[in-house]
């Protein structure tokens, strides 16, 4: 068990770093309050609204227009790459957005190298990574190999008897604990099916065991010591701040009927409100040991500009008895962020930069249609989710049209002339390139707004009374964009 001797730092050190996160999260907000139009526009409606001219800043505009596409784009990639950054009112706005990101080296954000030596001085040991290619993305892979050994070494730092894994779905986390580092493992998910192919996951542990690799220094060796296939547990349940976690751990792991069993509770990405009732849980259950959580799926999490919006968990297995996802912390009481500018923050300008990647025309195949539409048929409504994947079937807007406007039954598309379309397609490449760097203006409050929900998480946990609570940069963000993980030690 962690002694109080391991704890860093005094009531005034922790009053120190509340203060600074505080004047971080008031940085964020002043910066945001004029630009939240921005993150919470759509797309969609980018024509329609006029975006372009409605909302970018006149100067940051009248830079743009003067530049040919390909010239702005060179200058935003190299801008974004931090490569040979000049003072251009371009690059000015990529760097400011950056500036208020959260970045690692300071009181409450460290690198997953800074965590490693933390989770030592704790008294944990660091055990070396597993790598399981088969039966999980490399994405995932990826994930799991970089955050399983850290979760075990925390796990036995913070004096826990099981690893629950929340929202963990067939596990791939949890069973790579179990190969590994032999960890006593629960996953916990809200899906019965998932749940339900566990007993089949657990008959191929032993095959996962002959292919899973140990890296010793960079070189993979075989792990050949015999593996207990039954430490690796599954149950059905739809997660909230009052779920009972000991419960669902005494009575899937007998030897701890009798016990006031402590857990470590983790998930690899978390989505909407699973994420912060799972910190509710650490701060309100004292049996949970330690928290290690990835969230992800912003735009899903709860707050009070949603109305009678749920998240889809929330909605497709649990009630309403479930406090908001956003904000947390008493700071921020009251402040809203608005759904699109939560769903911009699960975007990723870091792998968009690292590939030079563009929007999809979809985009703008939309817009037009929704432009279009707006004009001849004023009052008709498109139901979202409609025209998902047809634009691939499509080489020209023409035939977008037409897919279109059979689908949605609009009968437009026989009372329009063939010249209408020729006008339509002479104006789509100024309104690409208007569309294609609104898009990438946009991205870059991403980042800024996804520190703000980190952040507003990280103070929770202070204000609640605990010292040993950290964001941490865990994975590289071009091959996990949402790569931050938040690290609390009762």
């Amino acid at each position: 068990m962690m002694q109080e001797s391991h704890f860093e730092g005094s009531k005034s050190s922790m009053n120190t770093r509340i203060l600074k996160i505080r004047h971080h999260i008031d940085s964020l907000t002043k910066y945001l309050a004029p630009l939240l139009p921005i993150a919470n526009c759509h797309m969609v409606e980018f024509l329609t609204q006029n975006h372009w001219d409605g909302l970018l800043p006149d100067s940051l505009r009248d830079t743009l227009n003067g530049l040919q596409l390909n010239e702005a784009l060179e200058q935003f990639w190299t801008a974004a790459s931090d490569k040979e950054a000049d003072n251009s009112i371009l690059s000015n706005w990529i760097h400011t957005a950056r500036s208020h990101c959260v970045s690692v080296n300071n009181d409450y954000c460290l690198s997953a190298e800074q965590l490693r030596e933390r989770i030592r001085s704790w008294g944990g040991e660091i055990k070396p990574e597993i790598r399981v290619k088969e039966f999980m993305t490399s994405k995932k892979s990826y994930e799991v190999q970089t955050m399983s050994p850290l979760v075990a070494a925390l796990q036995g730092a913070a004096g826990a008897r099981v690893c629950v894994e929340a929202g963990g779905g067939r596990g791939p986390l949890a069973l790579a604990l179990c190969l590994a580092y032999c960890a006593r493992c629960l996953t916990l998910d809200c899906d019965a099916r998932a749940v339900a192919a566990a007993p089949h996951r657990i008959k191929i542990i032993q095959q996962w065991h002959a292919i899973a690799k140990r890296i010793k220094n960079g070189i993979e060796e075989r792990i050949d010591e015999s593996i207990d296939k039954n430490l690796h547990r599954f149950a059905t349940a739809y997660i909230t701040e009052h779920t009972d976690i000991a419960s669902f751990v005494r009575d899937k792991f007998p030897e701890f009927a009798d016990q006031d069993v402590k857990f470590l509770l983790t998930g690899l990405h978390t989505c909407g409100n699973l994420g912060p009732d799972s910190l509710r849980i650490f701060v309100n259950q004292s049996s949970t040991a330690a928290v290690f959580n990835v969230p992800c799926c912003y735009h899903l999490l709860t707050e009070a500009v949603d109305g009678q919006l749920f998240d889809v968990f929330q909605r497709d297995y649990g009630g309403e008895d479930t406090r908001q996802g956003f904000p947390m912390s008493e700071y921020l009481r009251g402040y809203n962020l608005g759904r699109n500018a939560r769903m911009l923050a699960a975007q990723s300008i870091d792998r968009v930069v690292n590939d030079r990647q563009l929007p999809s025309t979809s985009l703008l195949y939309r817009a037009l249609l929704q432009d279009i539409i707006q004009k001849q048929l004023p009052n008709h409504k498109i139901s979202e989710g409609k025209l998902k994947r047809i634009t691939p079937k499509c080489q020209t807007f023409q035939q977008y049209f037409k897919m279109a406007d059979e689908i949605l039954k609009l009968e437009l598309y026989d009372s329009l002339p063939a010249s209408f379309f020729t006008d339509v397609e002479r104006s789509m490449d100024y309104q690409w390139k208007n569309l294609v760097l609104f898009y990438l203006i946009r991205l870059c409050l991403a980042q800024v707004v996804e520190s703000l929900i980190l952040l507003d998480r990280l103070l929770f946990l202070f204000e609640n009374g605990f010292d040993n609570v950290y964001l941490v940069k865990l994975f590289d963000p071009v091959l996990s964009p949402r790569c931050h993980s938040i690290v609390a030690v009762r």
